[in-house]
């Protein structure tokens, strides 16, 4: 469904580092969300991306994180609870084996507000026809806004993806519907080659809002992973360490 609302995007890309401090840090892009979800209260998330890494906080807890490396195509989500790192390797996978057919409708939304100059489109993935049809998952995205981050986005994605594919039964059924498998298995960003999403909503009624974007200072190190912490992979069988 169509998120009613727009909203005006706090936007501040001219953040500048002095040069004791410069040594000691590098310039990201700091992209803020808040996220919702059924049950629970809205919560913030704050996303740091750089040439090669996104860092994923929940702002307010600090239970752990999220580091994806874009050299290695690897995720790291850190627990401080049991000081362990779960790694998701990148799986290759083809759409040909999503058990269902999907079709995507773009559109400009002709009376939204432009940011940073550029339109607001309508992405919408959808099954079914005629009073069958059920949309699947729908983005509002700013076309060819970021790129150098949306690239980051799209591979993080990619990852997230292949990990859940890997993991599949490929049955539909009552709990994993055909949406369940377009939008929360085989959705591989592909939004992200359009623009920056700035509103989602997804089939399992996850809805995500960009409230602000800026290119801010961080310290060199917050893409580094704790010394000591304990790694494991897991697969739909096994909990594996493998540190």
């Amino acid at each position: 469904m169509l998120l009613s609302a727009l909203f005006v995007l706090s936007i501040d890309i001219s953040a500048k580092t002095n040069k004791k401090d410069a040594v000691n840090s590098q310039e990201v892009y700091q992209l803020s969300y808040i996220e919702r979800e059924p049950g629970v209260d809205d919560y913030e998330i704050t996303m740091l991306v750089s040439d090669r890494y996104i860092r994923i906080d929940e702002v307010g807890e600090n239970s752990g994180f999220i580091i994806y490396d874009d050299k290695e195509h690897v995720i790291y989500s850190v627990s401080h609870h049991d000081q362990s790192i779960l790694v998701i390797n990148k799986h290759v996978y083809s759409e040909q084996n999503l058990p269902v057919q999907y079709e995507v409708e773009y559109l400009p939304l002709a009376d939204a507000p432009a940011v940073s100059g550029k339109t607001i489109f309508n992405y919408r993935v959808f099954i079914g026809k005629g009073e069958n049809e059920v949309t699947c998952m729908e983005i509002q995205l700013v076309e060819n806004l970021l790129p150098e981050v949306t690239e980051l986005l799209a591979n993080y994605q990619q990852v997230v993806s292949g990990q859940q594919v890997k993991m599949t039964d490929n049955k539909i059924n009552e709990l994993q519907t055909a949406c369940y498998f377009v939008d929360q298995i085989y959705n591989a960003g592909a939004y992200y080659k359009k623009g920056l999403p700035i509103q989602e909503w997804h089939s399992n009624e996850r809805y995500k809002i960009l409230t602000s974007y800026k290119k801010i200072p961080v310290k060199a190190g917050l893409f580094l992973l704790p010394e000591n912490y304990r790694e494991f992979s897991v697969d739909n069988n096994s909990k594996t360490f493998i540190q």
